[in-house]
């Protein structure tokens, strides 16, 4: 039995399609983005009352934002942002447990099953009831995100397809814009980083309380992409300085300033920048990080460990802030890093997963 040239090409193309070997996904371009933000702007003007209210009080506050979330139960992002001041309130994780437990015995929701994975801190228990929500709700995206977001700490590889494939279906989500930014730079695609910096903000109201801090949180997603596309040119270096000049935020600058000067070979004045931002906040997981790249990437040191440059005439200015064992200073903060981090994997999966890696090379030279 015979098969015409034409049926043969038509079963390879409906192969390749079904199996995705003919396209790469793609995300979808910025005006489908855009649409979704208008068809979406509702539920931000809601989110950006609510964000109003928990900010200004949150004990007063969140009582009201029950009952707009009682009214509105369209709009599940309402209950994540209650949830998310809830904890950023330093409520006690076991009683956040038991509450959205209860909750989840009386809904039986996709939302409720997400809501009570984002209380857990076992990773397991995260993930069965993130499989619990789209179990009930396949097309929850928000939850699918959740989920592949606890599969990337395990650094399962090929989530950025995926991801990309969730976005290109729903241009809407922006939690999904916001791990990708995160996930892009994981697998080197800067590209994917660059364009979901770009959509921020989500909020349209340019007067409102959460428009405005949407939009630092944008500008310094922006900052962020602008110093990983390497060596500042011209046009790059004075994006970066308007840039700098809008953001109200001492230390985000001083770290953005240092790790400018890094790219630009000058590592003495991004150390003593970092230095003035652990002065600050000595407890600065970003600055402590960074650190041990200055030390172990721009210093260097010998075969046992001991700084080797000490005559350098750049150095001087900074002689009194190298330790005399920079191996085990960088060992030091990257053990830091990933002890102030570990309850908040998610939003530092690409330093987590290089301070891993610094550290077990580190650990061998010893």
């Amino acid at each position: 039995m015979s098969i015409s040239r034409l049926s043969l090409a038509l079963i390879t193309l409906a192969l390749t399609n079904s199996c995705g070997l003919l396209f790469d996904p793609s995300l979808p371009d910025i005006d489908e983005v855009n649409l979704a933000k208008d068809a979406q702007s509702a539920e931000w003007e809601l989110l950006d009352e609510c964000y109003f209210l928990l900010q200004e009080d949150f004990e007063e506050g969140r009582s009201e934002v029950a009952l707009i979330i009682a009214t509105h139960s369209e709009f599940p992002r309402l209950s994540l942002l209650l949830q998310d001041f809830e904890m950023m309130q330093q409520q006690l994780a076991g009683d956040l447990v038991t509450h959205y437990a209860n909750l989840e015995g009386e809904q039986l929701s996709a939302l409720s099953a997400l809501l009570l994975a984002r209380v857990y801190t076992d990773r397991d228990k995260r993930l069965e009831y993130a499989e619990l929500s789209l179990s009930r709700n396949p097309q929850f995206a928000i939850a699918k995100v959740f989920e592949l977001g606890i599969r990337a700490e395990d650094g399962e590889s090929n989530l950025v397809d995926e991801l990309v494939t969730l976005l290109d279906d729903n241009p809407g989500c922006a939690e999904g814009w916001r791990l990708l930014a995160q996930l892009a730079p994981l697998y080197a695609n800067s590209q994917y980083a660059l364009e979901a910096a770009l959509t921020e903000p989500w909020v349209l109201d340019e007067n409102s309380v959460l428009y405005r801090d949407s939009k630092t949180v944008a500008d310094k997603a922006a900052v962020v992409k602008l110093l990983q596309v390497g060596e500042l040119d011209e046009v790059h270096s004075r994006l970066l300085s308007r840039l700098l000049l809008n953001i109200d935020d001492e230390v985000f600058v001083k770290l953005a300033r240092a790790s400018a000067y890094a790219r630009g070979s000058n590592p003495v004045e991004a150390l003593l920048l970092i230095t003035e931002v652990i002065e600050i906040e000595p407890e600065n997981h970003v600055a402590i990080f960074n650190r041990a790249l200055l030390y172990r990437d721009y210093f260097g040191y010998d075969a046992i460990g001991k700084f080797s440059n000490a005559s350098n005439l750049n150095y001087a200015r900074c002689a009194d802030l190298l330790p005399e064992n920079i191996r085990q200073a960088e060992i030091e903060d990257l053990t830091h890093f990933l002890e102030l981090t570990k309850k908040y994997s998610q939003n530092n999966l690409l330093r987590r997963t290089q301070a891993e890696y610094r550290l077990l090379k580190a650990k061998k030279q010893l």
